[in-house]
């Protein structure tokens, strides 16, 4: 790490990556931080301070000697929930640090709040707003997947986005599907990966993700919220279990049952569409045309080829 210039007593407020947290046996701990213009600089905080590597904070720092070198002392240490800071600013540290998702945040949330406030059931729009709104701080940070889809911040959010979208031409060419169930399973169908992995940057899975999964883990904060808002007998709130247990299809794949309503169905279909759509033009996009991808492995090892037509 390179001498830092700053003056003593000199003030800096910024937002930063911890990229190491270094042991010390005094009453303050020295982390490595990398800042949004690329500077290297050492921090001071309060020694068991919970703190943790690759992740975004806030500073507020003053420049002190500290064993005659220069480093900055954190009078104020914040996350960025802790922070309050609004998607522009999310979006733009998010970009800035780490890889994310080729999207607006600001539109990811707006398209998925504009279908949650049209449905229309009580059951369905009180179930889904209540874990909707237990989960969403995180659910606008973390992947959809570790690597196989949409693995990178705020993947999650964008592929249920893509999916609603996708779910508004279902709708209009089979008229008999229920925009409600539709809308509220697509929601749902992911939304305690969150649960499932560790954390939003460079996510692993947690126990329960590797003992539960995310599909039984969802069922059951479904069954919990009916019981909260007392609808655990409302065949709505079984409706939606049932979307959330069958959207992989296959019991090697996840799902203890196949779908067996149709818009348990169309959800799997979509999700399947999406998942691995975007993962082809992903990889299309890293090649010229004329070439090949490389083997693509959601889909039995494929490659796919960028003809002269390709966008």
């Amino acid at each position: 790490m390179n001498e830092m210039n700053y003056e003593i007593g000199t003030r800096i407020d910024f937002f930063g990556k911890v990229v190491a947290v270094n042991p010390s046996t005094y009453d303050t701990v020295a982390i490595n931080v990398e800042t949004e213009t690329r500077e290297q600089v050492v921090v001071r905080i309060p020694a068991r301070t919970a703190v943790g590597a690759n992740k975004l904070y806030w500073f507020e720092c003053v420049a002190i000697a500290f064993k005659e070198k220069i480093q900055l002392r954190a009078d104020v240490f914040q996350t960025l929930a802790e922070k309050g800071v609004d998607d522009d600013v999310r979006e733009r540290l998010f970009r800035t640090f780490y890889e994310y998702a080729p999207v607006n945040l600001r539109e990811i949330r707006q398209t998925i709040e504009s279908r949650l406030a049209a449905i229309e059931n009580p059951v369905v729009r009180a179930i889904t707003n209540d874990l909707y709104a237990k989960f969403a701080e995180d659910f606008y940070l973390y992947p959809a997947a570790t690597k196989f889809h949409h693995a990178y911040i705020s993947g999650l959010a964008y592929h249920t986005a893509s999916m609603l979208k996708l779910a508004d031409g279902f709708a209009a060419v089979y008229p008999f599907l229920n925009r409600d169930l539709l809308t509220a399973g697509i929601v749902l169908h992911d939304l305690t990966k969150t649960l499932e992995f560790d954390s939003y940057e460079g996510a692993e899975y947690t126990v329960a993700g590797k003992l539960i999964g995310h599909i039984s883990l969802t069922s059951n904060e479904i069954a919990l919220s009916a019981a909260r808002l007392g609808l655990a007998d409302a065949e709505e709130t079984m409706l939606l279990q049932h979307i959330v247990l069958s959207h992989h299809y296959y019991g090697n794949f996840g799902s203890p049952k196949k779908p067996n309503i149709v818009e348990a169905l169309v959800i799997h279909f979509i999700d399947n569409v999406d998942s691995k759509v975007t993962v082809v033009g992903e990889e299309l996009q890293k090649i010229a045309r004329g070439e090949f991808t490389e083997s693509i492995g959601v889909l039995d090892k494929e490659r796919f080829y960028k003809h002269k037509l390709s966008q």
